[in-house]
């Protein structure tokens, strides 16, 4: 199978349609949802939450955020592990340094990148499932690792069976990683609607193998999925 991936990250359309996402809880285990900043450095981290009927869509008190509504942040010091465990379905994205971004910025050029998620979802009318991913559809801005452990086995699709880890590279080195949307592959097979951004750089190599999800049975929630900020490429 093929996901197609949009490319507007702000309001998660990849990460909905991608997952399916619009039902409430049932009560399989939780998955719990773990950041950690494996840096010398504080970082500001994002989190960018979807619009989805009977979802979790207020970031208030997530990882200790004080603001409301569907986008917020907080600081997590140098070597610092936070943890969440929604009581209901969730869906949204995690970035670093900054709220995400379609098109590249002074700040950072090469574009962003972000860690995309739908978790505790059973219910969802259908065979849900849980999923994964780092998108670097938009570029790459910093490194990401994704670790799971407990729960049901990850996959990314029949032939790439227990998922436990995978990372994105920088700029131009995530065709044939695992669980990695590749810079313009918003189809990770194929690039069709990419940000329209003026002057890009030449988009990335599409995957060969419709590899850029990682994805488990919902009914098999559970464990944790830590997301490692690594640091900037820039």
């Amino acid at each position: 199978m093929t996901f197609k991936k949009l490319y507007s990250l702000l309001l998660l359309s990849s990460v909905l349609l991608i997952s399916g996402c619009n039902s409430d809880q049932s009560n399989s285990d939780q998955t719990t949802l773990k950041v950690k900043n494996s840096t010398t450095q504080d970082v500001e981290v994002w989190l960018t939450l979807g619009n989805v009927e009977e979802f979790i869509t207020d970031v208030e008190g997530i990882f200790g955020i004080t603001t409301s509504g569907d986008q917020g942040s907080f600081i997590l010091k140098a070597g610092e592990e936070i943890e969440y465990t929604s009581e209901r379905g969730i869906s949204g994205n995690i970035s670093f340094g900054s709220a995400p971004e379609n098109c590249p910025t002074t700040e950072f050029p090469n574009g962003f990148n972000i860690f995309e998620f739908c978790l505790n979802n059973s219910s969802q009318a259908g065979a849900p499932q849980e999923t994964i991913d780092i998108s670097a559809v938009a570029g790459v801005h910093s490194l990401i690792r994704a670790t799971t452990s407990g729960g049901g086995t990850w996959n990314a699709g029949t032939d790439y069976q227990g998922i436990s880890s995978f990372e994105n590279g920088e700029l131009y080195t995530n065709t044939g990683r695992i669980g990695v949307f590749p810079y313009g592959c918003d189809n990770c097979t194929s690039i069709d609607l990419p940000p329209p951004c003026v002057a890009h750089p030449a988009y990335e190599t599409p995957q060969a193998e419709p590899i850029c999800n990682i994805q488990r049975d919902a009914v098999n929630s559970g464990g944790t999925i830590l997301v490692e900020f690594l640091g900037f490429t820039i």
